[in-house]
């Protein structure tokens, strides 16, 4: 059972990282930022990465000379988002927007904190199946049965519990 979680985990993290990297309506992101639950972030340079792959139960990411850029227990990330990267004055900068989902866990309907009031939200479950869309700042997840839920937020994704 436990090789079973493992590798669905595994299967919904690399949905994610193809989802959302196709997601940027007008053209690729540029840089990837792997966040754990620890909360210490890498941000790294798309362009950069040869390949990802799960070693046992990690997500590693490894450079076009196989080199390993990062690697994180596949249970431990909280989060993966892409974004582009604008050069300001020959600084390079990553434009990274912090949201936060409340309440967490929810019974009811959830908030996200630093979204624009017309971003869409979409709500799926682990096995990467859309369950719910909204647009705006706040999502009705009353419906969902008790459990664990990603919530797509622009291109970036948060894990949520509803009780």
């Amino acid at each position: 059972m436990k090789e079973k979680t493992v590798k669905m985990k595994q299967s919904v993290v690399l949905w994610l990282l193809l989802l959302l990297g196709c997601l940027s309506p007008l053209r690729a992101a540029d840089v990837l930022t792997l966040v754990p639950t620890s909360g210490k972030e890498r941000s790294m340079d798309i362009a950069l990465i040869g390949r990802w792959q799960f070693v046992d139960t990690k997500l590693v990411l490894f450079d076009k000379s196989n080199n390993i850029l990062a690697e994180e227990e596949t249970s431990q990330i909280k989060k993966i988002t892409f974004a582009e990267m604008e050069i300001n004055n020959a600084v390079s900068e990553v434009e990274a927007n912090s949201i936060v989902i409340y309440p967490n866990p929810s019974q009811a309907r959830i908030y996200v904190a630093g979204a624009n009031a017309g971003t869409p939200i979409r709500v799926f479950d682990m096995q990467g199946h859309l369950l719910l869309s909204a647009i705006g700042t706040e999502c009705d997840v009353q419906s969902l049965a008790a459990g664990t839920y990603l919530l797509q937020i622009g291109t970036q994704v948060v894990r949520f519990i509803k009780q």
